[in-house]
């Protein structure tokens, strides 16, 4: 056995610092989105204040614009990040289970990531801009409307695939079944911010299905 072979190559010692650095750098940049997220929701775009973000975030003005230009940055970046936590939750559907399953589980994730991760709060933020910054309307659209019934086209492609749908046009069925819901259980937290998901929710979320399978079922 070649001992010197067994040896370790040694780093050099500005790699550890460097490692160290991005940590930091990481840890700080997520204080700075969980301080946004909570700022935009309780006072909107136009109210939320960078000073008082940088505050809640324990990190300087200076910090909090090395990571994010402008307030609308750091806005897009909070939107962009509550749905792409949506569909990390959605990535293994389709794959396995019953039509009603895979929908209901569906619903269920955005429902939870309006009310208990507070979409609800920050789409209420963007409605309340749109007339003056239009940019965010158009982009959160994108995002949050175009891209969010892309995700679930997908998903019910891979149930088409399976044989559990007949061939349909899914982007037209994802706004259908998006629609049912939006209705009943999210439209009116938008206008209403003291509602609440109501006793009957799975109920709802069930005779939505009911109709989509009953449509578009194989």
């Amino acid at each position: 056995m070649n001992v010197a072979n067994t040896k370790q190559t040694p780093q050099p010692a500005h790699s550890g610092l460097e490692n160290y650095r991005r940590r930091v750098s990481a840890t700080k940049r997520r204080s700075i989105l969980d301080a946004a997220r909570d700022e935009f929701q309780t006072n909107g775009f136009t109210r939320a204040a960078m000073a008082e973000i940088a505050r809640k975030a324990d990190v300087s003005t200076a910090t909090l614009y090395k990571h994010f230009n402008s307030k609308e940055e750091l806005f897009s970046a909070v939107i962009n990040e509550a749905y792409e936590r949506i569909e990390e939750t959605d990535a293994e559907l389709g794959e396995k289970g019953s039509v009603e399953e895979v929908i209901t589980k569906v619903a269920n994730n955005i429902l939870s990531a309006q009310f208990d991760q507070g979409l609800n709060a920050l789409m209420r933020a963007v409605i309340a801009e749109v007339s003056g910054q239009p940019e965010i309307g158009r982009e959160f659209y994108e995002r949050g409307v175009i891209q969010r019934q892309q995700a679930v086209a997908k998903l019910l492609d891979k149930l088409v695939k399976r044989g559990l749908l007949k061939p349909h046009d899914t982007e037209i069925a994802a706004q259908e079944v998006s629609g049912m819901l939006r209705e009943s259980l999210i439209w009116p937290a938008l206008f209403d911010p003291s509602f609440r998901l109501p006793k009957d929710k799975d109920k709802l979320i069930s005779e939505a299905v009911a109709t989509f399978v009953a449509r578009y079922g194989a």
